[in-house]
């Protein structure tokens, strides 16, 4: 009969590491599923990216645009760790933000240039979205394109006017298979 080794008396026990999981629940959350993966990427690929060490504000903004983007009620759990965010929930966090820093948070490459008019009709007959409004390099707006109130805000927006002071516009929304689809007026800076 052959025994363990004897272990040190102050030697730490093996630790089981648990991997992050994301919990969604389409609105009205009535259901709930944590999903593996490959299938967060399917939904959103972004959300296949967060792992235990995501900073809080990459996390945060991060949940809270894919949460808008699907409709879903959104819950992030890593060791010690746990976000949430779901569809309607005020989101101030990018106001006053660069634009750079407001695209690396959300994890926005590119986009397609367009004409302001142009990509502002097309917003309005978007279901969902989400329309980034930025003013002087600087987020001034953040607006849900599946919430009534913030489509009433889309009527005032100043596309037209002399350059200098003019607004810049990012809109993206989630094609089939989880892929942002991202456009863009002129006068919003790249990246």
């Amino acid at each position: 009969m052959t025994d363990d080794p004897p272990r040190a008396p102050r030697a730490p026990a093996p630790q089981a590491v648990t991997p992050p999981t994301l919990t969604v629940a389409f609105h009205p959350p009535q259901y709930a599923q944590t999903l593996p993966p490959s299938a967060l990427a399917r939904l959103d690929t972004r959300l296949a990216h967060l792992h235990a060490r995501t900073p809080d504000d990459v996390l945060h903004a991060t949940l809270r645009d894919a949460a808008r983007l699907l409709g879903a009620h959104l819950t992030f759990r890593a060791a010690g760790r746990c976000a949430h965010a779901h569809p309607w929930q005020a989101d101030a966090a990018l106001l006053g933000v660069s634009v750079r820093r407001a695209a690396h948070l959300l994890h926005l490459r590119g986009g397609a240039r367009c004409d302001p008019a142009e990509l502002h009709a097309a917003v309005g007959r978007w279901p969902t979205g989400t329309l980034l409004v930025a003013r002087r390099g600087v987020i001034c707006a953040q607006l849900n394109l599946a919430c009534d109130l913030d489509r009433l805000s889309l009527d005032d927006l100043e596309l037209e006017g002399p350059p200098g002071p003019g607004v810049a516009l990012y809109a993206h929304r989630l094609r089939p298979g989880g892929q942002l689809a991202a456009w863009h007026t002129p006068r919003w800076p790249r990246p």
